[in-house]
């Protein structure tokens, strides 16, 4: 194999695929289900209430709407995100004598390594759309919204104030009506627990509320004796209260007075995968990342590409619950 063959759509997507993704508190739960589609758009038909998922027949027009008693269909465009760099000759120049053996590993480890800081910003980012599906809104990188899933699906978002500052809340009875909210719009999804992912303010005000505090106290001594740290997660009102303080390129991916409740239930929330808008990719089922190179001009080194073509979806926005420190 010469070097022009770790070049090809086929070898550098293999690769950039097998790399290692940015370690990211949703995507490491599986709470999405991921799978690739053929085309760069997303049905969403909806049957008696119920939200499905079904494949789309064309790239140039929106599908006619379904004949039949309260049944719609939506349909959403995948999102775009290609990242480029250069390979230059200089980035592989003594590596080894030429000729010798093991050279060819090394021009694939550098390769590797410019893929891997491409693969690094693209899963932050479908990180952050993972974010949103559970926001119930989709951001672009300036913050500009690229879809409200609640105006999209034709529901009303919900939000709790909690007055964290006076002792008399009931913090416990405002987590179970967020929690019956959304039971009563899964219309019978099989769920199996409630989670929140928490802004540091939200967080640092809920875990020093009086309520919250008399029911942790014994757990919440044993865990300073022993260094602990709740922001991992821990349990209140049966809904998991999880830390989530993390920001990229000024995007705040939680506000900090906000906690995101929502559902761990099979098919809620659906991340897909649409293919490259590469000739080699065309009608092939999308994969998670796309790498690929062509020579510059002179033969000096090569123009990388990296890209990914995500959606994530809920399906079930109206049962998601926002919970605002007040």
């Amino acid at each position: 194999m010469n070097l022009e063959d770790l070049f090809t759509v086929a070898t550098l997507t293999a690769a950039i695929n097998k790399l290692p993704a940015v370690p990211g508190k949703i995507g490491a739960t599986g709470l999405f289900q991921e799978r690739g589609i053929a085309t760069t758009t997303v049905v969403i038909d909806e049957r008696e209430g119920r939200l499905v998922l079904v494949p789309n027949t064309s790239r140039s027009d929106d599908p006619a709407p379904v004949k039949g008693d309260k049944r719609k269909r939506r349909t959403f465009e995948t999102l775009h995100l290609p990242l480029s760099a250069q390979l230059l000759p200089s980035d592989l120049q003594n590596l080894a004598p030429f000729g010798q053996e093991g050279v060819q590993n090394q021009q694939a480890t550098v390769i590797n390594d410019k893929l891997q800081g491409l693969k690094n910003s693209i899963e932050a980012t479908r990180e952050f759309q993972r974010v949103g599906a559970l926001r119930g809104e989709l951001l672009d990188a300036d913050g500009k919204v690229i879809y409200n899933l609640f105006d999209e699906f034709g529901v009303t978002k919900k939000s709790i104030n909690i007055a964290f500052g006076t002792n008399a809340t009931d913090v416990r009875k405002l987590c179970l009506d967020a929690k019956r909210h959304a039971e009563k719009k899964l219309n019978g999804v099989m769920v199996t627990g409630f989670r929140a992912y928490c802004g540091s303010d939200f967080f640092d005000k809920l875990t020093s509320h009086e309520t919250v505090k008399a029911a942790y106290a014994g757990y919440q001594e044993a865990q300073d004796r022993l260094g602990g740290d709740m922001r991992k997660g821990f349990r209140y009102g049966d809904i998991e209260f999880i830390e989530y303080d993390a920001e990229v390129s000024g995007q705040k991916f939680i506000p900090a007075d906000v906690a995101q409740v929502f559902p761990v239930a099979t098919g809620v929330f659906q991340m897909v995968n649409a293919p490259a808008n590469y000739n080699e990719t065309v009608n092939t089922l999308g994969q998670a990342y796309y790498a690929k190179a062509e020579p510059r001009k002179m033969g000096k080194g090569w123009d990388l590409e990296a890209q990914a073509n995500p959606l994530a979806l809920c399906l079930y926005p109206e049962a998601l619950v926002e919970l605002k420190a007040a």
